[in-house]
């Protein structure tokens, strides 16, 4: 660990993204001509208050038109600059190689306009020194103690960053670095951890990371992944929030969300979103105080807090994968061990129970054999398969209508996007990304049953609403992998409370309740329950999974062999 030498004091404001399209609505603007720029490797990141006039070596680079109104700092009364499109500073910026002075250095403005103002008011100031052999970070945040719900000082932190890719090429590298501030609202202070989704601990170079310092990198294969960050004590730290989501919404003394804004139906769930690291990627999780909102009891009015949280910051500009397929393993065949042989490699060491999955391994785009061996090494299915960039696919071995083993290949959507519908010409307005969101696939791998659907309470259906069809959980064939709108996405602020498991046959649904397999409830979702120690246990835990229900429904097959829902969380 290194310790951070270079401090200046600065204030906050959080700013944040949003659920959203992934193409924004049209604006048409007269942008001016940007001229080719080459950039240093020194960067500016402004996650303090609204500091978003910049200037440097006393050239301004923002468009310094004051708010259109009293305490609003929005971006209706702007204009586009050679620098900015939106005229203002946002989180990150790159300093122009031209504008390094001979020295190597660089002077910083930093301020903000006033309604009713000509002129920007730079209220802090500092000067960058560029090493030509060592990228720097400028990192603004709230730092150092705050008053209640009010943040009152901010500093820069000058912070190295790496550029050189992970020594695999399959990998990504990540770090943890700690800007967190005391006291915290909720007392999430200290030194921190990263952590797995499940709560167990990632790597010890990034553990008790002390305030004011950074671990190493480490390298990790590349995947979607839904870190979080720990205390010493094993609480969560929520991460950065869009504003205006229900995740902005927090109880003061847990940092977890309330489900609906203005009540306190708190999930006890701290929000965490699902990202993709990509291979060759360089990504630092930086923890600084920010913003959110709370309720007081019986108010409708919210009131600010101030809690440590976190976001995850590209240290290089996301590469882009064309070389590399992730492959996992789930074994549904009832009472065998097996191995799943990729080009005659096992997915993994040692044999793979029923029921159970491997972790994901990365493999080369191209044509793959897959081969389902069990103990003794004979083949039981064998099958070829085409893998492009970033495809991300679940093999399971269960045994098919004849009795057989076999193969089915279903892929997995981790990146948290789906598309709705066909607005405008082309139907790119439809695209979605969520953050944070709990989608299930179900599948029928039983041994006897022809035909599956899935239900909620009561024998309720799962309704086809926005990213969610019908076909996702209704007269599923044995075998069979809905390729087309495959999950049913539950909303993020009622989860999942039962799932039932009915007969079904074609015009009958949802069938016939079949009473000997055990429902599955909200809190089976939770991977470590253990993980709670200081809230309420959730009723459940956001990801991406597959619900398969899998072995016998024939009243007299053995124990081993006798049907039941499982569970299989992609996403670590």
């Amino acid at each position: 660990m290194k310790v951070i030498r270079y401090f200046l004091w600065i204030t906050f404001l959080a700013g944040i993204a949003s659920c959203k399209k992934d193409k924004a609505d049209f604006i048409y603007t007269e942008q001016p001509t940007q001229p080719p720029l080459t950039a240093s490797n020194v960067r500016y990141l402004n996650y303090g208050r609204k500091l978003v006039e910049l200037a440097i070596n006393g050239k301004l680079l923002t468009s310094a038109i004051p708010p259109d109104r009293d305490g609003y700092y929005g971006d209706a009364n702007t204009k586009p600059t050679l620098y900015f499109p939106s005229g203002r500073m946002g989180s990150s910026f790159t300093i122009p190689q031209n504008m390094i002075l001979q020295d190597g250095t660089a002077f910083i403005q930093l301020g903000s306009m006033a309604y009713g103002t000509t002129a920007p008011y730079f209220e802090k100031s500092f000067s960058i020194k560029e090493d030509p052999v060592n990228p720097k970070d400028y990192y603004n945040v709230t730092y150092g103690p705050h008053m209640g719900q009010l943040l009152i000082d901010d500093s820069i932190f000058q912070v190295p960053r790496s550029v050189s890719p992970p020594a695999d090429p399959s990998h990504f590298k990540v770090r943890l670095l700690n800007l967190g501030s005391a006291p915290d609202r909720a007392g999430l202070e200290g030194a921190f951890s990263l952590a797995w989704a499940d709560g167990t601990l990632v790597d010890n170079k990034t553990n008790n990371v002390a305030s004011g310092a950074y671990s190493d990198y480490i390298e990790l294969p590349y995947g979607s992944y839904q870190f979080k960050v720990m205390t010493a004590d094993g609480r969560q730290l929520p991460a950065v929030s869009p504003k205006d989501d229900i995740f902005n919404t927090v109880n003061p003394k847990t940092g977890t969300f309330y489900a609906r804004t203005g009540n306190t139906n708190d999930y006890w769930l701290v929000y965490a979103p699902l990202q993709t690291y990509l291979p060759g990627g360089v990504y630092t999780i930086v923890v600084s105080a920010n913003g959110y909102i709370w309720y007081p009891p019986g108010s409708i009015y919210p009131e600010g807090a101030v809690l440590n949280s976190y976001r995850v910051v590209a240290d290089i500009s996301n590469p882009v994968n064309v070389t590399y397929a992730r492959i996992q393993a789930v074994n549904a065949l009832p009472g065998s061990a097996i191995n799943l042989l990729v080009d005659g490699k096992p997915i993994q060491e040692g044999s793979l129970g029923y029921s159970t999955a491997s972790e994901f391994r990365s493999y080369i785009t191209g044509t793959h054999t897959l081969e389902a061996i069990d103990a003794k090494g004979a083949v039981l299915a064998k099958q070829s398969m085409n893998l492009a960039g970033n495809d991300n696919f679940t093999a399971w071995v269960y045994s098919d209508a004849t009795g057989k083993p076999a193969l089915a290949l279903a892929a997995n959507n981790l990146s948290g996007g789906l598309y709705a519908g066909t607005s405008g010409d082309d139907g790119t307005y439809s695209h979605y990304k969520y953050p944070l969101t709990l989608s299930v696939r179900f599948l029928n791998l039983t041994t006897d049953l022809p035909e599956v659907t899935f239900t909620g309470d009561n024998g309720q259906l799962f309704s086809a609403t926005f990213g969610t069809s019908s076909a996702a959980s209704q007269h599923l064939k044995q075998g069979q992998v809905v390729a087309e709108q495959p999950y049913v996405i539950f909303p993020p602020a009622l989860g999942i409370s039962k799932i039932y498991a009915y007969g079904s046959q074609t015009g009958v649904l949802p069938g016939d309740w079949l009473r000997g397999i055990p429902a599955l409830s909200g809190t089976d979702f939770i991977a470590r329950k253990e993980l709670y120690t200081s809230t309420p246990l959730p009723p459940f835990e956001y990801g991406v999974y597959t619900v398969a229900l899998v072995g016998a429904v024939n009243p007299d097959a053995p124990v081993s062999r006798k049907a039941k829902m499982i569970i299989i969380k992609h996403n670590k």
